[in-house]
């Protein structure tokens, strides 16, 4: 049991090695977003607000943790098209606002949710880059961010909307087309993970069903428990490394 979690622990390392060089693909595309700045469409002043209070216990739950996880991954894949459509609206005389209450209402939960909500806050007089603002930070969104640096900029500067919100929509599909192959790379890695956290208790049920009381030294002999313990620790620990590794985080 304990071998397995070795080979586990280095497998980890291997694939950190391995996943290294992804890392080096993020960087250089974090130096293209940098690129906006020239033009300034994400001013330096404006970054994702780190400093947030701890979350309650019930939030830091896994499945809520996941459940918030799969609610940006859906707001960042539907972004980009409904900012096509919005595009469009603006390209036939429309008003942003009103552009984007048209497409709000083909558009899928939750970015569906947000922009009906922005537009209701933007009739009683809240600019949209504010409304946007927020919900960036209460959604801990960084695609929204932007779309609100980008009205912002309209509105002080002014400018052709239609072309700062082409340049996003180019922004959001290329970073959305690295995730997409950063997820296939590290399919196997993912997978990888799974199998081996599987593998020692299927294994122990298994030779406990064919051996019964082979195990049991595990739970009646201190050495066994002290074993048990530290191959669940280990295994813990490569769980949590692994998961890290083959899940790396773009930065804008």
């Amino acid at each position: 049991m304990i071998s397995i979690w070795i080979t586990a622990v280095a497998w980890g390392v291997a694939a950190g090695i391995g996943v290294w060089s992804l890392r080096e693909i993020l960087w250089q595309r974090r130096v293209r977003r940098r690129s906006l700045q020239q033009v300034g469409l994400l001013p330096t002043s404006v970054r994702r607000s780190r400093g947030r209070a701890a979350p309650q216990w019930r939030e830091s739950l896994p499945w809520n943790r996941r459940a918030r996880r799969l609610r940006r991954e859906a707001i960042a894949r539907d972004l980009a098209p409904a900012l096509m459509l919005v595009i469009g609206q603006l390209q036939v005389g429309r008003g942003v606002v009103a552009a984007i209450a048209e497409v709000a209402d083909t558009t899928p939960a939750p970015l569906g949710e947000i922009l009906t909500e922005a537009v209701n806050e933007a009739q009683l007089g809240t600019p949209l880059e504010t409304v946007f603002a927020t919900m960036a930070a209460s959604e801990n969104e960084p695609h929204l961010e932007i779309l609100s640096s980008a009205l912002g900029l309209h509105a002080r500067h002014g400018g052709s909307i239609v072309e700062i919100m082409q340049v996003l929509v180019e922004t959001i599909e290329e970073e959305e087309s690295l995730s997409r192959d950063i997820r296939s790379l590290t399919a196997d890695g993912r997978l990888s993970a799974r199998v081996l956290m599987a593998m020692p208790p299927f294994s122990l049920g298994a030779i406990s069903l064919m051996s019964p009381g082979y195990a049991l030294p595990l739970i009646n002999e201190p050495l066994g428990r002290a074993l048990a313990v530290t191959g669940l620790a280990l295994g813990l620990i490569g769980w949590r490394w692994l998961a890290y590794i083959a899940r790396p985080r773009i930065e804008l």
